[in-house]
Parts: structure tokens; C-alpha cells; sequence
């Protein structure tokens, strides 16, 4: 009797996620799991089965700050507002999972454009939490 093991669950994900299925269920013998993803980074047309691009690929000085794991979203020291600039290495969130708080740390700096998420928010590892127009 196969168990039901990480290999399985993984796969499983990774095939939702590339086919737009937002939920998984599996149950081999006594085991069972259940999940739900959250948005996805690309759009998928449903009408043309096509993805297309993220939003940062239209312009080049355009990037998107993602949340580096699960769990739920809370503002930094200075929560994200639009118009605000953010340094490089800075943080500008925390992303709260098992208890912990992990730092989300700004990959480049510029100005905020846009903001995705509300404070304890849940969020999906890799889930767009901000847009930034990078700095030249």
C-alpha cells in the first residue's frame, strides 16, 4: 500500500499550480490532504488556456515583491504606503509562519506603485505583496 509522502503532495501542487487549479484534495488509504493556493503571479486566460506575461515583464523598471513563504502578512516598522521609497536590503514586511517572523527584505529600491495585501493577510509563497518601479 502506497503512503501518501511529501514526493506525492509536492507533485500534486506543482501540477494544480501549472494547470490554474486553485484546489487539492488527496486521499490514499487513511491519509488525506487538502489544499488551497493562492493567486498566481501570471494570469491564465481561461478562454485561450494561455498565460500570460507578469505585469513587471511590460516595463523593465517595473518589479514585483513576493512573499518569500506562507503565512500572514504584517507591515514592517513602516507599514508600505504608495508613494513611499524603499532601500535596498530593507524591510519592508514581515511574513508570520509557525510562530516565527520573517523578515521580507526589499531585493532593489524605488518607489512603491501598488500594494496587494492587507495586514494578517494570509499569503502563498510567491504571491505578489507590492509593485515597485525600480530605481534607474
Amino acid at each position: 500500500m502506497a503512503d501518501l509522502d511529501l514526493e506525492l503532495i509536492r507533485h500534486a501542487l506543482e501540477v494544480a499550480r501549472a494547470n490554474g487549479i486553485s484546489e487539492v484534495e488527496i486521499e490514499l488509504g487513511d491519509a488525506s490532504f487538502e489544499a488551497r493556493l493562492g493567486a498566481l503571479p501570471a494570469v491564465v486566460s481561461l478562454a485561450t488556456n494561455e498565460s500570460e506575461a507578469p505585469p513587471e515583464t511590460v516595463d523593465a523598471n517595473v518589479k514585483t515583491l513576493t512573499a518569500p513563504l506562507v503565512g500572514y502578512f504584517r507591515p514592517g516598522k513602516a507599514p508600505l504606503k504608495v508613494g513611499d521609497r524603499v532601500e535596498k536590503g530593507s524591510i519592508v514586511a514581515v511574513v508570520a509562519a509557525l510562530g516565527l517572523a520573517n523578515d521580507v527584505e526589499a531585493p532593489y529600491g524605488g518607489e512603491i506603485l501598488e500594494i496587494f495585501v492587507e495586514p494578517e493577510q494570509p499569503v502563498e509563497f510567491g504571491q505578489p505583496l507590492a509593485r515597485v518601479r525600480v530605481d534607474s
